[in-house]
Order: C-alpha cells, then structure tokens, then sequence
C-alpha cells in the first residue's frame, strides 16, 4: 500500500554528494519487497533513454527497511522513479504514488545540484577517537597559576572545587593521550569564567588565566599538533556569566543599555533575585541567555569563533546548548569559519534527533545520546540484542548517510553518571567501551573512563583523574582497540552489518571497500560457541572451530 512507502525529493531522501551525483533513498515495510531499482535521467531529456540501477539495502528496524543508492546525470539535473519488485510482479512508485505504467510528469524531481548544496565533511576527523578534558579536573602541570585553595586528587568534588589542572598538565599527558589511538582533544571551556567548569563566559576573548592564558593554550596546540592531534575549543553561544561586561551593561542602564536586546527581558530594570529575564534553562539566574536572533549577538559570537580560529589555529568547536541557539547563526558560523579553514569541524550537543542541523548548512555532527541510551537498555537486560541494532539503525536513518561515520558515539561525558558508577560493574563497563571504540561513528572518551574513575550526577561525576591508576591491565585493552581503530580503515570509516546471535552477545562486520573486520562481543557469563566463519584472530582470544567459534565469557574478539 502507498502508506508503506516513504520518499520526497528532498532532506534525507535525495542529496547532492558531489557535482553530478544523488543519493536517493527509498523507505519500506520490512522484509515486503525482493528488490528495488531506481529509473533516472536528465530532467530536460524527453525521450525513452532512461538508465536503471539497483537500489541497496541500507538500514533495517523493526518496521522499516531503507534502500539507497546514487545516481549520477553529467548535466546535474534529475527526474526519476522507484521500480519495486515482489512475487516477479513489478509496480512503480512516483511522485504520483503507485502506478503500473510511469510517464515522464509522474516523476519526482530534483531541479538542479548547486555547488554549495553538496554535503562537504573534514575528511580527517571521519571516525576518529575524542579525547574529552575538562581542563580543571585533568592534571595539574604548573602550580603557579593554581587559584586559591586547590583540593587534593584523592578530596571529592562538590561545585566550587578546583583541583589546579591546566594547558601544561595537559601538554606532560599529551603522549598518554596519543597512546588511546586519540586523535582529537576536546577541551572543557577555556575563557575566562568565574566558576570551575567555564560554562558561564565573562569575557569571550580572554583565555583563562588558572590554565596558563593565551600563551599556554598556543603551546598546547602547537605541541598536540606536532603529534598529529587537533583540538577542540568548547563554545558556549547560548549564554553568559551575569559578571559578563554586556549583561552588566544591562543591569546598570536598563532600557538605555546598547546590549538590551542583546538578551531575552521580560521588564526592566533587571532583577536578579527575581530573575526576570531568559536563562540556560530557564533555570540559572547567574547564566543570562543570549538572544541568538538578534544580528548584532550573532556578529558579535561569531566573530568570536573567527577570531580565535585565526589568532590559535584551532581545529574545531563544540557548540554547548546547540539546539537552542537560533539556526540562522549557526549558518553563518559555519560559512565564516569555512571560509577561513575548510576542513574545520563542527560540533553541536544535541541530545535527541538532529536531522534538522545536519543537512550540510550547520553542524559537521553532533553528539550522539541516543547510542547511549539504547546501549545502556541493553547493557541492563531492558532490550536484546535484536532490539539494539533496531534502535540503533532506527536512529541512523534519520541522517543522511556521509554523516554516519561521523556521529559522535559516547558512554559519558560532564553532564551524565559515569558509565563504571551506573553499571556497578567493571567487567561490562570496559566491554562497553569496547564496543564504542569498534563500531562506526567517531567514539568519544570522557577523561577517566579507560581507568574506570567512578561519579555520580554531577558535581561527582568531575573528579580529578587518578594518574595512578593507569597501570590497569583493562587500560591496556582500550589502548590496544584504539590503536587498532587508528589503523584498521574499516574500524574507522567502514560500514556495519550487524550479525544476530544471542541476546547477550553483540556482533558486526565492518566492511571498508575489499577489505573486513569481524567483531564479536560476549556480554554474558558463559562461554558461546557461535557459528561463524572466520580466518584469523586480530584481537583477543578464541578458539577457531569448522564454521564456528568459541569465545570466553565477557569477552571481545576481532577477526579477519
């Protein structure tokens, strides 16, 4: 029935991947129709030449299959329609709905590919491992910048705390770093700010001085860059510290002010007990939102971002808050800062679907919390296996395909309970991050994680790193799967194909042009003999059997 067949031409079911080719999409009923073509041509060609070319199966859930496919018209104009096949009986699909015989005005059509309508991604961050810092809690490399009253490692934190980590602290850690296969450093904020974490700015153009200022934070780039590391600056657009000079302005001069429109007032003159104005969330008087609509807030934050790309050579932002940041700033802030550096990359903290900043006009990518909950039902007997990659892939369907391999997959980060403390469990903790470090996407680390540093909600979960629990034997298996990923390219930028086996063991081919790598995850407290055909072990240990295998309990193998 029509119902059961979805596409338009346009968003996710038909975009420009380069000056002559479409993607199309095509979604179904599951497991409905035996095959699928798309017949395309020319939009301004009006006779019978048509070309023909079978569509691939892409992504399946519980209900929906979607079938994908490029095709390529020299002239960059197409019309097109959708062959589906079952029981040898052919109908066509068009923009007219269903019909036995298609003419050409029943056709969808894409008018024309524009250069800058074609989806452009740094090619260098493509399922690369993050690295996430926040500054403070990390390691302390010069104590003369230290603030007052700096607690020991071994204090917990609470929401005043500081522990004296700094630019230098990191620069000692860089080759520790490296040796998880990372290649990029997300930093914490890092202007000047009157609380520990930086999320409430005070100036925007002054690097903080506790973590070695200007000149420390030049250092580090230059020296991560000297060992093929970049770095991630942490941008907080939506809001500000109330000590920031443009809100103060706001205070003292109410309706007079040149920046009263700057914010989101409900009266004047402003009352901070009362907080009548606009805040992150709606629920932090100290942190006074910006009104992101407004052309002059939108010069002023993205001139920011293009300063401070120019002046340090930074290799990217991750933009806090992003979905509540207007669209048409993030617009531009994507076409300046590209326009200066191309291959740039930006990220948006989105918590739930994104589809809406990742049509190749905003974000590069965005964090990815959906993999996290569904790997957290899973990890918690809540779904099965089965029911895992059917979440999983329902989510991965509402992205365009190129940003697959770039969504930001992570156990944890400052604004969750730490994986180790909510699991209560260290062997599945680690498998966890396993599995992270081995699937598409690009795998995010959140400081402590590879030793297991426990935390609850925040403040807990931003304790100091233990620097001297890094000789862990389960350390090591983190460092041996991201190295792999470093140089595996189907760890990194290949297809997954999941394979069903029990409901406690998780398994996927990664499939990279010629070339695949089979993983298989054993989640439970039993060994499983799995049926299987492999060649060799790349990782871990097993016993190869005739069209089988047998792995250990709580385990993870690679093969070839």
């Amino acid at each position: 029935m029509d119902h059961e067949i979805i596409h338009i031409s346009e968003h996710n079911y038909a975009y420009p991947i380069d000056k002559d080719i479409l993607n199309v999409r095509l979604k179904v009923r599951k497991d409905y129709y035996e095959q699928i073509n798309v017949l395309y041509k020319n939009l301004y060609n009006h006779d019978n030449e048509i070309f023909k070319k079978q569509m691939t199966l892409l992504l399946r859930d519980e209900i929906y299959e979607i079938y994908e496919c490029h095709i390529q018209v020299k002239e960059r104009h197409f019309k097109y329609y959708f062959e589906l096949i079952k029981d040898n009986k052919k109908i066509a699909y068009t923009a007219d709905g269903l019909i036995k015989e298609p003419k050409q005005d029943n056709f969808f059509y894409y008018p024309v590919i524009n250069d800058d309508e074609i989806i452009a991604l740094p090619e260098w961050a493509k399922g690369e491992i993050i690295y996430q810092i926040l500054v403070d809690r990390f390691y302390d490399g010069c104590i003369n910048n230290n603030p007052r009253q700096v607690k020991n490692v071994n204090q917990m934190p609470d929401r005043n705390t500081y522990y004296g980590g700094d630019f230098h602290g990191i620069i000692k850690k860089l080759d520790y770093i490296k040796s998880l296969g990372t290649k990029i450093i997300y930093l914490s904020p890092v202007f000047s700010s009157p609380t520990y974490h930086k999320y409430d700015i005070k100036d925007y153009y002054k690097i903080e001085d506790i973590y070695g200022g200007e000149e420390g934070l030049t250092t580090l780039i230059n020296e991560a860059h000297k060992l093929d590391i970049k770095i991630i600056l942490d941008c907080v657009y939506n809001h500000c510290s109330i000590e920031n000079d443009l809100f103060q302005d706001v205070i003292k001069n109410g309706v007079k002010s040149n920046y009263k429109d700057w914010f989101i007032i409900d009266n004047f003159p402003i009352n901070t007990k009362k907080c009548n104005y606009d805040t992150f969330g709606g629920l932090v008087p100290s942190m006074p939102r910006f009104n992101t609509s407004n052309k002059a807030v939108i010069e002023y934050l993205v001139g920011n971002a293009v300063y401070w790309t120019k002046k340090l050579n930074v290799d990217g932002f991750r933009l806090d808050v992003a979905d509540e940041v207007s669209i048409r700033l993030w617009r531009e802030f994507r076409a300046r800062l590209k326009e200066i550096k191309p291959d740039i990359l930006i990220i948006g903290e989105v918590w739930n679907h994104a589809s809406k900043w990742l049509q190749g006009d905003q974000f590069d990518t965005v964090t990815n919390y959906k993999f996290r909950k569904w790997l957290l039902d899973f990890l918690t007997e809540k779904i099965t296996s089965r029911e895992f990659w059917n979440k999983i892939n329902a989510n991965k369907m509402l992205y365009k395909t190129p940003f697959h391999t770039y969504l930001i997959n992570l156990v944890g980060s400052h604004d969750t309970i730490r994986l180790k403390t909510f699991l209560k469990n260290d062997k599945i903790h680690y498998l966890a991050l396993a599995l992270m470090l081995t699937l598409d996407g690009m795998p995010l680390i959140y400081y402590g994680d590879e030793i297991g540093l426990e935390g609850d909600v925040d403040p807990d979960n931003r304790r100091p790193f233990k620097w001297d629990e890094i000789d862990k034997e389960e350390l090591k298996m983190i460092k041996e799967l991201g190295q792999l990923r470093s140089a595996y390219q189907p760890l990194k930028k290949g297809d997954i194909i999941p394979i069903i086996f029990d409901d406690r063991v998780l398994a996927f081919i990664r499939r990279y042009r010629t070339e695949e790598i089979i993983v298989v995850i054993n989640f439970t407290n039993q060994n499983k003999k799995l049926k299987l055909n492999v060649k060799r072990i790349i990782y871990g240990s097993a016993e190869i059997l005739d069209n089988a295998i047998s792995i250990s309990k709580l385990s993870i193998v690679l093969f070839k």
